[in-house]
Formats: C-alpha cells, structure tokens, sequence
C-alpha cells in the first residue's frame, strides 16, 4: 500500500512540475514577445537606427539585445549603433549616415544632388564634421567622404529636413553653392559652374548667397560668374 502511494504521489508531484514547466515556458515566450514589441516600437519611433545606449535605458541588457542580433531582428551597422533590420531597405544612403553621425551635415557633392543642382551622382555621402571631432568610426555601408570644418563656418547654411523617417541636417542652396565654389580647384571648376548655373536658374537668394560666400570668403570670385548669369 506504501509503495502504491508512493507512486501516486510521485505522478502527483510529476504533473505540478510539468504544468509549473509549461507556465513558466509559457510566461518566458509572453516576456520575449513583449520585449520584441517593445524593441520594435522604440526603433520605428526613432527612424529605424538606434544606440545601444538608448536600448539599454529601455532595459534592455546585453545578452537581450545579442539575441535580437541572433534572431534577425537588429544589426549592428557600426559600434554602439543598430538598425530594425525589416526597416534597412526603407531607408536611404542619406538617412542611414544622418543617424550614425547626428552632429555631421550632408554637403558637396550629396547637398547638390539633392537640391537638384546636378546631375552628377556622388560616388560616396558628403558629410561635413567639426574639424576637432575627425576620429570617426563610419560604417561598412554605404561610402562616406568627411569633410572636417572649421567651428567657425560649420553651422553657416544649415537646414534641417524632415523625411519619413528622422530629421536630417543638410547644407541649404546657397552655402552648398559656395562649398563647390570654395573647392573648385579640388571638385572641378565645371561641377562648380553646372552647380552655380543650376541654382541661378531655379530657387535663389542673391543676398542670402553674397552674405554665405562674404562669410567664406569668396565673394570676389564668386560675384562675376553670378552677374554673368543674370
């Protein structure tokens, strides 16, 4: 009779421990989709590119966010920095270099394409930085060309762009204008003159163009070729 109860009792004790089991099978998958949903909101809400840093003030531990690398759902695109990988494709070259270098600013050859003032296609993203911050970690994708700055004129001409996705930080017209007036010698004097004949013939601002390359220094050479195509 002992051992008969004995067995009962086993079974007894077998069953509380798989159901225990289940629950806590069960309660392990409800936390780790509500951690993916979490995950998911905090990137989409924030362009699609976040800092590990952010994720970690959102409780997410390291071994968390390693098995969101394992799992496909993250990438890490450069140290400290990741991408919701069902978004990668959703965002241009310019939204993806904005995000990992938010102190930086599209110029040159980028800034010109996208305020159509040529058709030139850049062969890698401008970025213009501070000329004390050029230790810079880029990612493997896409290209980046740096363009370290002085304080003094960094900020000169910029202008914030929303998109769909983030804010981002981009020379405007008349200083991109002045930029490829300033390197002429180095991004060549036909660019600069496509670039000046562009601008002339769509959206302009003379007194915002003249004060820009007064500030840079090039007013003189830049006031010929511009009443030349008034």
């Amino acid at each position: 009779m002992i051992d008969v109860l004995s067995e009962k009792e086993y079974n007894y004790t077998a069953q509380k421990n798989r159901k225990l089991i289940l629950k806590l099978c069960i309660l392990v998958i409800v936390m780790l989709n509500e951690k993916r949903k979490l995950a998911k909101e905090l990137f989409l809400s924030r362009g699609a590119i976040l800092k590990a840093k952010i994720l970690r003030e959102n409780k997410f531990c390291s071994r968390e966010i390693t098995e969101l690398v394992d799992d496909g759902l993250i990438r890490k695109i450069k140290p400290g920095y990741y991408i919701w990988c069902e978004e990668e494709n959703n965002l241009s070259d310019i939204e993806t270099i904005a995000s990992v270098l938010p102190y930086g600013i599209i110029c040159r050859q980028t800034a010109a394409q996208f305020h159509e003032l040529t058709t030139v296609n850049p062969l890698a993203i401008s970025i213009a930085i501070p000329a004390n911050r050029t230790r810079v970690i880029l990612p493997s994708h896409p290209p980046v060309e740096l363009v370290p700055t002085s304080l003094a004129t960094f900020e000169l001409g910029l202008t914030i762009l929303k998109t769909d996705h983030m804010s981002i930080r981009i020379y405007d017209r008349e200083r991109t204008v002045c930029d490829f007036f300033r390197k002429r010698n180095q991004l060549g004097e036909d660019l600069a003159l496509e670039v000046l004949q562009n601008y002339m013939s769509g959206t302009r601002n003379l007194q915002r163009l003249f004060e820009y390359a007064g500030k840079l220094r090039i007013k003189l050479v830049i006031r010929p070729y511009v009443e030349a195509l008034l």
